[in-house]
């Protein structure tokens, strides 16, 4: 993110093979020529928007470091293992000894008028009527016709 480094590397050849370098291992050194915190950067400015607002995003942190191909060269190689990855999480079929547990929430949310169902928008209408204005606090029990349940659960 500094620019152009130069490292001097060991490398160990053999005839008919391709260069071995034991030591970029030990440093971290990606084969190609962008560091690693570039292609992060890169990866983040290039969610937020478009190739050229990330271009000038990095230029604005880093100069001029990479052209706009790079970045999407960048970016693609950034994006290769993610079916990898959530291949690798899928479960595997429990068996009888294996503990299940659940969890589950659900909570009214308040809903704007506008989004209410069309017996809950005129219940809620009625009862607007007869009060003038929403309140915020119900009594026990009450029900002010305006609120959705959402859940959620997980296993």
């Amino acid at each position: 993110m500094v620019g152009t480094v130069t490292v001097r590397r060991l490398a160990f050849r053999a005839p008919g093979q391709s260069n071995v370098y034991p030591a970029d291992a030990a440093l971290s050194l990606p084969k190609e020529r962008h560091s690693l915190g570039l292609r992060r950067l890169a990866v983040t400015e290039a969610v937020r928007g478009s190739y050229d607002a990330a271009k000038t995003a990095i230029e604005r942190q880093c100069g001029p470091v990479a052209g706009k191909r790079q970045l999407e060269h960048l970016v693609r190689a950034a994006a290769v293992d993610v079916a990898a990855f959530y291949s690798a999480r899928i479960p595997m079929p429990s068996t009888r000894e294996v503990l299940l547990v659940i969890s589950a929430d659900a909570k009214g949310i308040v809903m704007r008028p506008g989004s209410l169902r069309p017996h809950t928008a005129k219940a809620a209408a009625g009862k607007k009527r007869g009060r003038g204005v929403f309140r915020t606090r119900l009594a026990s029990g009450e029900k002010q016709c305006r609120m959705r349940m959402a859940a959620v659960a997980c296993v």
